[in-house]
């Protein structure tokens, strides 16, 4: 077990690496992705310091104390970057920085620690050298400060990741509503690795009830399976549409009811003239930015009208379009997924359940009932 554990860890090690580097190399600071890529990052070095420790790296003076301490610092740049992603103001944003202070001072401090005693050759100089700085002392400190600071945090994130979910779930491409679920489940994982932690330090430090070297492992399992998946998860939510938070002060005046159906009119016109619907990204904010108009307004209008979320209202324009093309002897040599394709769906999975569950039927199944139209189709 030790030796896969430790396999794991520099795995997760390699991995994170390279995932950081790659978000902010390939993303940017599209959807705060660098919030996101600096987190793995801290990841990374938090495992790289578990690895040394576990191999025995620290007996090496130029390991001992080596600042690698991120642990402060990855849960305040998940929060960060949920912030971010979830269209918070730049207010809320600075001020999530201030969740990044106890690790700037810990970090500083364990780097004076390390250029004061990493000089001496001997391990018990070096030793002697922390003791006359506090380092136990501080570092006990640092880890309690750890284990109620990620918990906060945690909780934080993942309140904040779920509520967003829920409220533009049904505006974006099921894609992304998709991802956002995934991402609310890696903060439930880091809210885990969190809560073990606590568990952790209370048999160890506060009950002293002996060895917590399997919790301890299960801290790491779950940091190593955060590198894995929230790096997949953040190179495809840095395309996420943002959705403008609401504006401080009294809600402007509700559109009245002759209103909203002349928007849905529009809408209406905007689906069926132009075919917005072919735009396998459509979302909400596209159709509202074309009349002009926020986004929760556009939605109501549908809702009130159709009694339908977007997506389910974009997805039955698709549908309509398939089922066309599928009785138009014109497409009989042409496959259904192309034909899907071609209508605005973007994944073949979601196309056959969404078609499944409007006609009853599959789309070979629906095809089949036109003979005339049937060729031979691929799929």
């Amino acid at each position: 077990m030790p030796t896969l554990m430790n396999t794991l860890l520099l795995l997760g090690v390699i991995q994170g690496g390279i995932t950081g580097v790659g978000l902010l190399l390939h993303a940017g600071r599209r959807n705060g992705t660098h919030w996101l890529a600096l987190a793995v990052l801290a990841l990374s070095l938090t495992l790289l310091r578990l690895w040394t420790h576990a191999v025995g790296l620290e007996s090496q003076p130029l390991f001992r104390r080596l600042p690698l301490s991120f642990d402060l610092a990855i849960m305040p740049l998940f929060h960060l970057y949920a912030l971010s992603l979830t269209a918070a103001s730049a207010a809320s944003i600075r001020r999530g920085f201030a969740w990044l202070a106890p690790w700037a001072v810990f970090m500083t401090y364990s780097v004076l620690v390390y250029l004061a005693s990493v000089g001496h050759g001997d391990l018990a100089r070096m030793d002697a050298v922390a003791g006359q700085w506090h380092y136990p002392l501080v570092k006990d400190i640092e880890d309690t400060l750890t284990v109620a600071l990620n918990l906060v945090l945690a909780g934080l994130i993942w309140r904040r990741i779920g509520r967003h979910h829920a409220r533009i779930e049904h505006w974006v491409p099921e894609r992304f509503a998709a991802l956002l679920g995934l991402l609310k489940a890696c903060m439930t994982l880091a809210l885990v690795a969190a809560a073990i932690n606590l568990i952790s330090f209370a048999v160890h430090d506060v009950l002293e009830l002996g060895d917590r070297h399997y919790v301890s492992q299960a801290v790491e399992a779950c940091y190593v399976a955060l590198v894995y998946i929230v790096g997949i998860v953040g190179f495809r939510l840095k395309d996420l549409p943002q959705f403008a938070p609401a504006q401080a002060g009294p809600p402007g005046p509700a559109q009245t009811e002759p209103a909203l159906a002349e928007t849905y009119r529009q809408i209406q016109a905007l689906m069926q003239v132009e075919q917005l619907y072919t735009d396998p990204d459509l979302n909400l904010n596209d159709v509202a930015k074309r009349l002009n108009l926020p986004a929760a307004e556009a939605s109501r209008a549908i809702r009130d009208a159709s009694g339908r979320n977007f997506r389910t209202y974009v997805n039955d324009f698709r549908i309509e379009s398939v089922k066309r093309k599928l009785t138009d002897p014109g497409y009989a040599h042409v496959s259904i997924l192309a034909i899907a394709m071609e209508s605005g769906f973007n994944s073949e999975s979601s196309f056959y359940r969404v078609f499944k569950a409007a006609t009853g039927l599959s789309p070979t199944a629906f095809r089949s009932k036109h003979p005339g139209t049937c060729g031979d189709d691929p799929v």
